[in-house]
């Protein structure tokens, strides 16, 4: 019953350490004196047979929840009220988009960073963002803003790539260059053409978002917590995670990593998109209000889970393909 006990609280609590960026949370002096790869302390975590056995349990313990929700006719009756409810969301999803990346841009600008908190020594691009950030939002020339906010970006990642942990918003801002929509906005009241020689990659759009979110996932997954664990374990000791749960530091950051891998993972593929988008929307909420990070560093992720919740998997998913052989097998 122990095991069984810390593998549903690990469920809930352990993914704390998975949506902080670490790079956000801990001071720029410790990134350089504690960054370096340590497999030996990473894997430690398994030499402990309780640690192998919550993993197990952890493992089981999912696995039933999903197949007892499965074989409940009430949530599966409610799923599918919920997913022909949802499509009436789809037309305001370029909305979304603007309101993610225009947030994003006037948090990073008047913070004077570029695009993320890791390069927050950025005051020359501040009035840029801050108006392009307001332009989104009133949706005022907003096919020449958003290929400004793609050019910001690059110059970004040029200058650190620590930002490919932010491919999220990159991906926000190809979708909504796609989509080229600025209802409600002013070059909608004013009659102002937008783009249409990208019209038609709009069923892209969804594959496009899960490869962002999902990619910056596992990289920052790799990164932070792979590559260079030891930053975790500050972030697992600095925030007294330990007490939460009574495991290794080198468990947190090891289970964390594994977390926060497969659920990118989960949205790259396009695998049960809608339910692995809330509840990773339910985790980053916690961890933003564990972490008191700043809004506009996580708003586009915020953005991009909703987003998935309304659209699915989309185009090239394992959802469409399963979607495709259930009504191939009905016939």
């Amino acid at each position: 019953m122990k095991i069984i006990s810390w593998a549903l609280a690990s469920m809930a609590l352990a993914p704390l350490t998975v949506f902080a960026h670490v790079g956000y949370v801990v001071p720029e002096h410790a990134i350089r004196q504690k960054s370096g790869v340590d497999l030996d302390f990473l894997f430690s975590a398994l030499r402990d047979p309780l640690n192998v056995g919550l993993i197990i349990g952890t493992i089981f313990a999912i696995a039933a929840i999903y197949f007892a929700l499965k074989r409940s006719s009430l949530f599966m009756d409610r799923i599918a009220f919920l997913q022909n409810r949802i499509g009436s969301y789809l037309e305001l999803t370029p909305w979304m988009m603007r309101l993610s990346l225009g947030i994003a841009l006037i948090g990073a600008g008047t913070s004077h960073a570029l695009i993320s908190p890791a390069l927050a020594d950025a005051p020359l691009f501040s009035f840029a963002q801050i108006l392009l950030g307001f332009l989104l939002l009133a949706g005022f020339l907003l096919t020449p803003a958003v290929l400004l906010t793609i050019l910001l970006f690059l110059v970004a990642i040029i200058q650190n790539f620590y930002l490919i942990g932010n491919l999220d918003f990159f991906a926000l801002a190809i979708s909504l260059l796609i989509l080229a929509n600025p209802k409600p906005g002013l070059d909608d009241f004013l009659g102002i053409p937008q783009n249409q020689w990208l019209q038609s990659l709009k069923n892209w759009v969804p594959p496009i978002l899960r490869i962002g979110i999902g990619g910056a996932m596992m990289f920052l997954a790799l990164y932070e917590k792979f590559l260079n664990p030891h930053l975790s374990r500050l972030v697992v000791e600095d925030y007294s995670l330990i007490s939460v749960i009574p495991v290794s530091s080198a468990m947190w950051v090891l289970s964390a990593g594994l977390i926060e891998f497969l659920v990118g993972f989960l949205l790259a593929i396009g695998f049960h998109t809608r339910l692995v988008a809330a509840i990773a929307f339910l985790v980053l909420t916690l961890s933003f209000f564990y972490f008191h990070e700043a809004v506009y560093s996580h708003i586009t992720l915020f953005g991009i889970l909703s987003i998935l919740f309304v659209t699915g998997g989309g185009k090239a998913s394992i959802d469409a393909i399963y979607g495709k052989s259930n009504r191939l097998a009905e016939n």
